[in-house]
């Protein structure tokens, strides 16, 4: 009986520690590196999809996640904060529509995140992004996004990088 009881501590100390782990390596500083939509437009400059990544935030057991970004609008920059609500291993959140997205660590320096979003029309569309904690992406982290963005089959021609025209403010206080 013993035996059982240590291990069901064990388990859930193990189980509290991977949900810390992901809740250190999730929050923090973000940036937008590149963007890639099955609908263009829906990313291009002034767009409401095209999103300038500044911080998360994990909640108590990252069930939840508050993402902090900028949109342009003509030259100037509003922020916004979504948060996302886990169920199983998707979060769901109301920006533009409803978005159902998933987020993906590749290191402690790349976040992949895909998501869809279905607007008022009823029009869904598929997007693809990768943030990072530096400017740059090495050539395996290049290759896990496109890899990404080919399994959510948007084209390649499709892919836009993001931090070329990203002049918002660097910082902000989440």
């Amino acid at each position: 009986m013993m035996r059982v009881i240590i291990l069901l501590l064990t388990l859930h100390v193990l189980g509290v520690s991977s949900v810390m782990s992901l809740k250190k390596k999730i929050e923090g500083p973000w940036q937008t590196i590149y963007l890639a939509a099955s609908t263009m437009e829906k990313i291009n400059e002034g767009s409401p999809l095209r999103t300038y990544f500044r911080h998360i935030l994990c909640g108590r057991r990252c069930n939840q996640v508050y993402l902090y970004f900028f949109i342009k609008k003509g030259t100037k920059c509003q922020l916004y904060k979504v948060i996302g609500r886990k169920k199983q291993e998707v979060y769901y959140a109301q920006y533009e529509g409803n978005i159902a997205f998933m987020l993906k660590m590749v290191n402690e320096k790349i976040l992949l995140f895909h998501y869809f979003n279905k607007n008022r029309r009823n029009d869904v569309t598929r997007v693809a992004g990768v943030l990072a904690k530096g400017k740059q992406l090495n050539k395996e982290e290049m290759t896990e996004f496109m890899n990404l963005v080919e399994e959510m089959g948007i084209e390649e021609e499709n892919v836009q990088r993001i931090m070329d025209t990203d002049n918002c403010p660097s910082k902000i206080k989440p």
